[in-house]
């Protein structure tokens, strides 16, 4: 029955008894009997017999058992709307054992029906006694991420309700069920085409669970799920672990969005092995944690600026969707460090020739005249520089650091050409891609000065680095490389923040990690924000003597 043929219903119920009160008051009655030929003895007894052929009806009781008929058919939301009706109808004394009576009928009647009378206007029904059956019959049907949500709600509306007890209690139980701290998913593509990263990922995050184990002398469990890099195979995944009841989920790699608003609607912290800025800001459970363009040109700018003291750059950058985000960041990271940009040109990457851009940014292809030429910049103390084995004059050029934001293949082609231009004596600055040994080979002899971050350095003398990566060689029998170790630190993380006292369900995890707690790392030290964004400073190398170099700080 549709709630308006329920109220018609109601309102004909009442009307009609309405009706039926009146007519009582009409029904014909003896002709009057005169007063001087009544006995005066059987006047007090014709009153109480009056009074005993019409009793007293009681609305709420009539309306009470028409409910109870509904209620004895199974029609349990046409019983709550008539006894609804009765409570509107009720005397003070009369109210609690009709509540009482409405109770038997929510115990029985689906939550979402209990939920939809919530939000229906002008309910005589309170609502907190609604919303508690609501949150419990949720429960009782297995849903359990509704019936906690309800029920959180219930305890922050309601403190003083007698049913606050018994509900929190049903809700602490709740994130008992939720949560197993000692278990975490993991969504990798093992299979298909991808599937050499998520093996290289996997290793990470075996390797952080085998050493976890030891530390804490307990078992650790990892639920692996293979995405095959397919979104819907990845969103079944998540539902699958969620059903298994880990306490977060790192991964996945690739089709990362699906998989994140699914986890995001069943409040699973999921920690995604992506660079994608966009996706923690789409939910409350969802984190990142990977190297991203924002950290780079942030460590290249931090070093530059602070600890070397530069002032003026130039940017030369291919024209293309990586070239030009990292331009756009690098530029604003100067200009949060109140240096210059002297100088920036694009150039066409699929081309071998770079000498016009080049020539621009040193103002050789549009000759200067002298008197308009800037001062040469001298460098004294340069912690970067090698003994040059032919010197030799050189143009003045008017910054202290180059940035080209590229690939090796182009970085070694661009490099023997800005000296071939004179275009030598400043820093050369490059993004992870230049931490490449195509670096250290095809640009021998033009590679001096250069200042390259990347997430990961696996000849760092950091002490956590390089404990890791002995042990991952003795483990898998190679080296480790940024994939392997940002796995290792993201499911440290994850077990680690699980493992606090203080944190009891899966909502408390993901507030712990957004704590604003700093996580030791092999990749580095980590902070996640309030939106789920990692922040890191990253490692910084340079080349000396044909091989990477940490740079220390």
């Amino acid at each position: 029955m549709k709630p308006n043929h329920t109220k018609f219903f109601n309102f004909f119920i009442i009307f009609n008894i309405i009706l039926w009160l009146s007519a009582c008051s009409y029904l014909p009655g003896k002709p009057p009997f005169e007063k001087d030929k009544l006995p005066v003895e059987a006047d007090e007894p014709a009153k109480d017999k009056t009074e005993q052929d019409q009793p007293k009806i009681s609305l709420v009781e009539i309306l009470s058992a028409e409910a109870d008929k509904f209620f004895l058919r199974g029609s349990y939301k046409d019983a709550l709307f008539v006894y609804d009706q009765a409570l509107a109808q009720a005397t003070e004394d009369e109210t609690p054992q009709l509540i009482s009576r409405i109770e038997s009928v929510l115990v029985k009647t689906p939550a979402i029906t209990i939920a939809e009378l919530l939000d229906t206007k002008n309910i005589h029904i309170p609502k907190p006694l609604l919303m508690y059956w609501t949150g419990l019959n949720f429960a009782l049907e297995n849903n359990a991420v509704k019936s906690k949500e309800i029920l959180e709600t219930f305890l922050f509306q309601y403190p003083d309700h007698p049913y606050y007890n018994d509900a929190a209690d049903l809700v602490a139980v709740i994130k008992k069920t939720f949560f197993h701290k000692d278990t975490i998913g993991c969504l990798l593509p093992l299979t298909g085409k991808y599937a050499v990263f998520g093996q290289r990922a996997l290793a990470g995050i075996q390797l952080a669970i085998q050493e976890l184990s030891k530390k804490y002398s307990r078992e650790f469990k990892l639920i692996i799920k293979d995405t095959r890099a397919n979104p819907d195979i990845a969103i079944e995944g998540v539902r699958d672990l969620h059903q298994k009841n880990v306490a977060g989920i790192i991964g996945p790699l690739l089709t990362v969005n699906p998989a994140g608003r699914e986890a995001e609607k069943l409040g699973i912290p999921m920690i995604a092995l992506t660079q994608k800025s966009e996706f923690p800001l789409q939910g409350e459970y969802l984190f990142s944690n990977f190297i991203t363009p924002d950290m780079q040109v942030r460590t290249l700018g931090a070093y530059l600026f602070q600890e070397l003291g530069i002032k003026k750059v130039a940017i030369l950058y291919p024209n293309e969707k990586y070239g030009k985000k990292y331009m756009e960041l690098f530029w604003d990271v100067v200009d949060e460090y109140g240096g210059e940009v002297v100088g920036i040109e694009l150039y066409d990457g699929k081309k071998t020739d770079f000498t016009k851009p080049i020539q621009k940014l040193t103002g050789q292809f549009f000759p200067v005249p002298d008197f308009l030429k800037p001062e040469a910049v001298e460098f004294e103390n340069n912690p970067l520089s090698e003994e040059d084995d032919n010197p030799k004059e050189k143009i003045q050029i008017d910054f202290q650091a180059l940035f080209i934001p590229d690939s090796p293949s182009n970085i070694n082609l661009i490099l023997p050409q800005l000296s071939f231009n004179d275009a030598t004596g400043m820093y050369l600055v490059g993004t992870n891609l230049w931490h490449h040994e195509s670096l250290l080979k095809d640009a021998k002899g033009y590679n001096k000065q250069v200042i390259i971050t990347d997430g990961f350095f696996d000849n760092s003398q950091n002490l956590k680095t390089t404990q890791f990566v002995k042990k991952f060689k003795a483990v898998f029998n190679t080296k480790p490389k940024f994939l392997e170790a940002i796995s290792y630190d993201t499911a440290s993380i994850l077990f680690l923040t699980a493992m606090d006292e203080t944190v009891d369900s899966r909502e408390t995890l993901k507030d712990t990690l957004q704590g604003k707690r700093m996580f030791e790392g092999v990749t580095g030290n980590t902070i996640f924000d309030a939106n789920g964004v990692a922040h890191r400073e990253l490692f910084l190398m340079t080349i000396k003597k044909g091989k990477f170099v940490e740079i220390s700080r």
